[in-house]
C-alpha cells in the first residue's frame, strides 16, 4: 500500500530528475524583501474577500509566489516589489478559476474576460479616491466581487504615474493575457476534448495565457526607464521576449505535468507532444526540454551580440545599459520560474491533490460570485 509520503517522495524524485534535463540555472537570486511582499499581498488579498478562512491563506501560502516574485525581481525592493507579487498572486487566483467547469464554458469565459478589459479601460484617478490606492485605504462599493474589485485595485496601482508609452505596450500585453482563456476554452469546448493540434499550435496560445509579457513589463519601472517601442517592435527584441515565453511555457508544462495530468488540462505541450507522436511519456517530457533548451542556448547567444549590434545601430550608452537591464529580466524569468518550480507546493504532491477527482482551490469559485453579485446589483 502506498502512503501518502511515498508519493509525495516519488512526485518529488520525479520532478527533480526531469529538472536535471534543463542546462539553464534554477535562478539566480532571491530579493531580500521578499517575506515582506509575501504578507503584503497575503493582506492585500484578504482584504478583498479572495479567502474564506484561514485554511485557504494556509493553502495559497504554500504556493510560495513570493519566491517566484523575488527570483523575477531580485533587485526590486519594497513597494515595487510589493506590487509585482500582487500581480502574480492576483495571475494565479485568476488562473485557477478555469480548472472546473468554467473554462469549458466559452461564452462564460468571454464575460468575464470582458468584464476585466473593461476596468482597463476605466480611468486611473477617481475623485476622492487616494492617489496611490493602497488596499488599507481602499473601500470599493462598486458591481464586483473579490476578484474585479482586486484586479480594478491593482490595475490603478501600476499603472498611476507611468508614461503613455508604457501602459499601452502593458495594457495590450494584459489584453493577450486575458483573451487566452477564451481561446482555450474554446478549444476545451470543441471537438476531440479540444486537444491542441501540435506542439507549436499550443505554443502559440500558451505565450499569451502563461502570463510572461506583463512581468517583463515591470522591469521598466522598477528599474525607471521605459523602453521605446521601436526597440521592442525590432529584431532581436521581439524574438527574445518570444523565447523568454517559450521557456517558460516548456518548463512550466514540464513541472506541471503531473498536476495537469491530474486536472484533465490538456493545453501543455508535453501531453500534446505524446498524443502526437507516441512514445511514452517521459520521451515527450525529454522532447520538450530539448526546446526549452536550445531556445534558452539561442537567447544567450543573442544576448552576448546584443551590446554590438546597439552600438552599430548608433543606440546610446544609456539606452544600452537599460536594454542589459531589461535582458536580465528575461533571464531571471526564465531561471526563476524553473527555482521556484522545484519549491512551491503547486506541483508537488499537495498541488496534484488540490485539483484530483474534481476538487478546486478554495478561491476558484470568485468567478462565478462576481457573476452573482453583478446580477445581484442589476436587479436592485
Amino acid at each position: 500500500m502506498t502512503t501518502r509520503a511515498s508519493r509525495s517522495h516519488a512526485r518529488q524524485s520525479a520532478l527533480l530528475r526531469r529538472a536535471a534535463l534543463f542546462d539553464f540555472p534554477a535562478s539566480a537570486g532571491l530579493s531580500p524583501d521578499a517575506e515582506a511582499a509575501r504578507l503584503h499581498t497575503i493582506e492585500w488579498l484578504s482584504r478583498f474577500g479572495v479567502f474564506e478562512g484561514s485554511e485557504a491563506v494556509a493553502e495559497y501560502d504554500a504556493l510560495r509566489f513570493d519566491v517566484l516574485t523575488g527570483l523575477f525581481y531580485p533587485r526590486a525592493r519594497g513597494a515595487d516589489l510589493a506590487l509585482g507579487n500582487d500581480l502574480v498572486g492576483w495571475y494565479f487566483v485568476f488562473d485557477d478559476q478555469f480548472d472546473g467547469e468554467l473554462g469549458h464554458r466559452p461564452e462564460a469565459v468571454a464575460r468575464l474576460v470582458a468584464d476585466v478589459v473593461r476596468i482597463t479601460e476605466e480611468p486611473l484617478s477617481i475623485p476622492g479616491a487616494p492617489d496611490t490606492w493602497e488596499a488599507s485605504e481602499v473601500g470599493y462599493d462598486g458591481p464586483e466581487g473579490p476578484l474585479l474589485a482586486s484586479f480594478r485595485n491593482l490595475w490603478r496601482r501600476i499603472n498611476s504615474g507611468r508614461s503613455a508609452v508604457w501602459r499601452a505596450r502593458f495594457r495590450h500585453h494584459w489584453l493577450e493575457y486575458l483573451h487566452s482563456y477564451h481561446r482555450e476554452a474554446l478549444e476545451r469546448a470543441g471537438s476531440g476534448a479540444g486537444m491542441p493540434r501540435s506542439v507549436d499550435a499550443v505554443l502559440a496560445l500558451r505565450r499569451h495565457s502563461i502570463g510572461v509579457q506583463p512581468c517583463l513589463d515591470l522591469n521598466e519601472p522598477f528599474g525607471g526607464f521605459t523602453l521605446p517601442d521601436a526597440l521592442h517592435r525590432g529584431h532581436p527584441l521581439a524574438r527574445m521576449r518570444e523565447a523568454t515565453d517559450d521557456v517558460v511555457v516548456f518548463t512550466n508544462d514540464i513541472a506541471s505535468l503531473d498536476k495537469e495530468l491530474a486536472a484533465g488540462d490538456v493545453h501543455n505541450s508535453v501531453i500534446v507532444r505524446r498524443e502526437r507522436a507516441g512514445g511514452d511519456l517521459e520521451d515527450a517530457v525529454r522532447h520538450i526540454a530539448d526546446l526549452a533548451n536550445a531556445r534558452y542556448r539561442w537567447f544567450e547567444r543573442t544576448a552576448a551580440r546584443l551590446p554590438r549590434m546597439l552600438s552599430r545601430a548608433g543606440v546610446g550608452p544609456d539606452l544600452r545599459r537599460n536594454v542589459q537591464t531589461y535582458v536580465d529580466g528575461m533571464r531571471n524569468v526564465m531561471n526563476g520560474n524553473l527555482g521556484w518550480s522545484l519549491r512551491t507546493a503547486r506541483y508537488d504532491e499537495r498541488g496534484i491533490e488540490a485539483v484530483s477527482r474534481g476538487r478546486q482551490r478554495p478561491w476558484a469559485g470568485l468567478a462565478e460570485s462576481d457573476a452573482l453579485v453583478r446580477a445581484g446589483r442589476t436587479s436592485d
